[in-house]
């Protein structure tokens, strides 16, 4: 699909276009409306990874998004659909708008006042860094901020949300989703469904490395063990029930 850019003025800056990777075959009802659950008794669960779990279980028979020769169950877009957000570019800022991050092509979509239905997109790496206000979640208590993964020295071109950021030491998140095989499918060879992931990075500004987080207390421990000793902090129960509890603790301690 060839791509081409379109402009156009909104709020404090102009922002680019290019067409998406793919269109809807068809629209599920609730595709851009939160998905609500009890609380896991496990524990904590990603409520990003725990959305996309019900949105790919509760679509319906024959809603699809095509993506190449598949057609693909359940949403791309983190917590499913647009969300109102500040964006930011090189030369650009925006406030207030709604926005879909695709997790599996790191595109951001975006929606102005003149193109309200139809969403425009910037590319992989057009967008410094962006905010996510969901607000209608009640596990997320704060936005969610997003910075591109090569302004932290990253290799990989995706976005890192920001779980904990201190002087020295910060840790981010990233999510991406991939093509999975459907488990109950046994005719279709082209059905294919969203599988979202996450994992861990810290940043040093120090020595002005980001690297990624083996995630495991014995890992964390070592990893830090020249820094300070982290033992006290990580308790096996508390890091099982949330883990990402655990090391935002980790890291105020570091930053001490």
């Amino acid at each position: 699909m060839n791509k081409h850019c379109i402009f156009f003025l909104f709020a404090a800056g102009v922002l680019s276009d290019s067409v998406t990777f793919a269109q809807p075959v068809a629209l599920s009802a609730n595709s851009n409306t939160m998905v609500a659950s009890a609380p896991d008794s496990r524990g904590w669960t990603d409520p990003a990874l725990n959305h996309n779990r019900l949105l790919t279980e509760r679509v319906g028979e024959g809603v699809f998004i095509q993506v190449g020769t598949y057609k693909v169950k359940g949403s791309p877009y983190l917590f499913g659909g647009k969300h109102e957000a500040d964006l930011f570019t090189p030369t650009e800022k925006a406030y207030n708008i709604k926005i879909g991050y695709n997790t599996y092509n790191q595109e951001i979509e975006f929606y102005s006042t003149s193109n309200p239905a139809t969403a425009l997109t910037k590319e992989t790496g057009d967008v410094d860094s962006f905010t996510l206000k969901i607000k209608e979640n009640p596990a997320i208590p704060r936005d969610l901020k997003f910075i591109y993964g090569p302004l932290l020295g990253s290799s990989d071109k995706s976005y890192l949300q920001v779980v904990e950021s201190g002087q020295r030491y910060s840790l981010y998140k990233r999510y991406k989703s991939s093509l999975g095989y459907v488990s109950e499918n046994y005719i279709q060879s082209e059905l294919r469904q969203f599988e979202l992931a996450s994992d861990y990075f810290y940043y040093d500004a120090e020595t002005k490395k980001l690297k990624k987080l083996k995630q495991n207390l014995s890992d964390l421990t070592k990893e830090f063990k020249s820094i300070k000793d982290i033992s006290t902090m990580t308790n096996r129960d508390a890091y099982a029930s949330n883990p990402e509890a655990v090391m935002k603790t980790i890291f105020q301690f570091l930053n001490k």
